[in-house]
């Protein structure tokens, strides 16, 4: 809860300044401005920590794959929690079997690591006790890697309590400074307009949602196993992301955020036969798509032409300019 104290604390420090000048200036009525200046100081604030303190970097870019156990949409979150508008999978790392715990599932070749405490965060007094995520169709639970798409819900809602945290100030200021019924009007348009901003600012962040579709348009919906169909189907996923401790829970390790997925299989009730073979090239592959030099020979002019620029062939050459 130490992001809540932490919000708290900063709402109060503006907010009883703000009172102070107020009272000492002889308008004790405009200290009715502090409650708008402590909300927005204390959202900013939890947003601050949000976005920037509670996710602890581990060592860059990771991949992995997984049976998708369970999804956690974008939408239906209560509290400052709805404005987290990520969305959000939990996957049977490869290769356990369901139901495997925590303890077993974290030392367990080729992806276990991801799921293990690491020094860093050990060394920091923090606990991993990792995720779990219960198969609906089954109802086994399973240690799972927790993996997210980016939303931008919480960047918004920050960002329309900065512009309120700025105008109630200066409301407070007009009311304060300016004498007579023309400061009071002009304090109460600016504290009106601070309302308005961060209430735009939350409606916005509400409906800017994560999706797999950020990543790839074409990779569709995502399944679960059905238990219309067995208890089985459920798509084997590559994944690769940031790999971050998250904090905020009980403590667990997760790519934050997903910046590759593509579906490798489907669950039959088992891993497939020779799949070490089918993750190595799929590893490979999507290696091979991000090395810089890959990127750099996409750059070269004959690779990027829209409409061919000879009948009989493309010069590996920039076209000369015109004129």
């Amino acid at each position: 809860m130490n992001q809540y104290v932490a919000a708290v604390l900063q709402g109060l420090l503006a907010g009883g300044v703000s009172a102070a000048i107020a009272i000492a200036v002889g308008e004790p009525w405009c200290a009715l401005i502090v409650v708008e200046i402590f909300a927005a100081a204390g959202i900013v604030a939890f947003c601050e920590w949000w976005l920037y303190d509670r996710l602890i970097c581990l060592s860059g870019d990771r991949a992995a794959v997984g049976m998708l156990v369970s999804i956690e949409p974008a939408t239906g979150k209560s509290g400052l929690g709805a404005f987290d508008t990520d969305y959000s999978l939990n996957l049977l790392l490869y290769d356990n079997d369901p139901g495997v715990t925590q303890a077993a599932a974290e030392t367990r070749p080729p992806f276990g690591n991801l799921i293990a405490p690491q020094q860093g965060i050990t060394d920091i007094g923090l606990d991993t006790p990792g995720e779990t995520a219960t198969d609906v169709a089954t109802g086994i639970e399973s240690a799972v890697l927790h993996v997210e798409f980016e939303g931008a819900g919480i960047r918004d809602l920050k960002i329309g309590a900065q512009v309120a945290l700025g105008l109630s100030i200066a409301a407070l200021i007009a009311c304060v400074a300016i004498p007579g019924p023309i400061g009071a009007i002009i304090a109460a348009v600016l504290a009106f307009l601070a309302f308005l901003a961060a209430l735009i600012g939350g409606l916005v962040g509400l409906g800017d949602t994560g999706s797999p579709a950020d990543i790839d348009p074409g990779l569709g919906d995502l399944h679960t196993n059905d238990p219309a169909n067995g208890n089985i189907g459920a798509d084997v996923l590559y994944v690769m992301g940031t790999w971050v401790y998250d904090s905020y829970h009980e403590g667990w390790n997760e790519l934050h955020p997903l910046k590759a997925c593509a579906r490798v299989g489907r669950w039959d009730g088992d891993w497939p036969d020779h799949f070490d073979d089918t993750i190595d090239r799929v590893i490979a592959g999507f290696d091979d798509a991000n090395d810089p030099d890959t990127k750099h020979e996409q750059q070269r002019p004959h690779h990027r032409w829209h409409e061919h620029p000879d009948v009989d062939g493309c010069d590996d050459h920039e076209p000369d300019p015109i004129g």
